[in-house]
């Protein structure tokens, strides 16, 4: 019978042992399956403050410089008025450029500042368990990234009538922070500095410049048929 008693105690301590273990090995899969979800949640709350962040940067910055980025392109005409010439001057955009960089460098270093509350509830489930559970704390951290272009695009604007839009587009990266990690994020904004309609032909070599992703300077700049 002593034995009998010898292997219960043996089983008992066994047990005693695995609970804890079975815990941490439970808490381990949970963090794992939750942290893409707080990760998701968490990038959402860092691309709005940044995108709002960066969108007032631009408008302030091209507001206060307006005079300048209408400076940016001139076109050359023929004696019919038609574009003959598009000539860009490439040391205002570098200057508008490290400008805009800049302000959006020191609007992200005060967006440091910032932080959210993201609840447990509300990653398993919004509509049930929203603002329920323990709180994990977001924040944000600016990697000193940011690249600012100036992107030129033609579309057609009616007969005999081809619209001509400067763009500029700053793209900054950020760390989101999170106590499960962090993991790194792009954001991107775009404002229109110069929309103008241009009335007559535009040659063909103008036209091909279609897409939002080619570098103004890089296929503009003094660019003749």
């Amino acid at each position: 019978m002593r034995p009998r008693r010898n292997w219960h105690r043996t089983g008992r301590a066994y047990l005693l042992a695995l609970i804890p273990l079975l815990f941490a090995v439970a808490y381990t899969l949970f963090l794992h399956a939750i942290r893409p979800i707080l990760f998701d949640h968490a990038e959402n709350y860092v691309v709005h403050e940044a995108s709002f962040a960066l969108y007032d940067v631009l408008t302030d910055t091209v507001y206060e410089n307006r005079a300048e980025y209408a400076n940016l392109v001139q076109f050359e005409r023929d004696s019919e008025q038609n574009v003959t010439a598009l000539k860009t001057d490439g040391i205002l955009a570098n200057h508008l450029k490290v400008q805009v960089s800049q302000a959006v460098y020191e609007a992200l270093d005060e967006l440091e500042h910032s932080k959210v509350q993201i609840s447990l509830g509300s990653l398993l489930g919004p509509d049930l368990f929203g603002g329920f559970g323990p709180d994990f704390q977001v924040g944000i951290s600016s990697l000193g990234y940011v690249q600012a272009d100036f992107i030129s695009a033609f579309t057609d604007a009616g007969i005999n009538q081809t619209r001509h839009q400067i763009i500029l587009e700053v793209t900054a990266e950020m760390r989101i922070l999170t106590g499960l990690g962090g993991v790194d994020t792009e954001v991107t904004n775009q404002l229109v500095v110069s929309d103008t309609v241009i009335v007559g032909h535009v040659p063909e070599q103008y036209t091909y410049i279609d897409d939002t992703e080619q570098s103004l300077l890089g296929k503009i700049n003094d660019y003749t048929p």
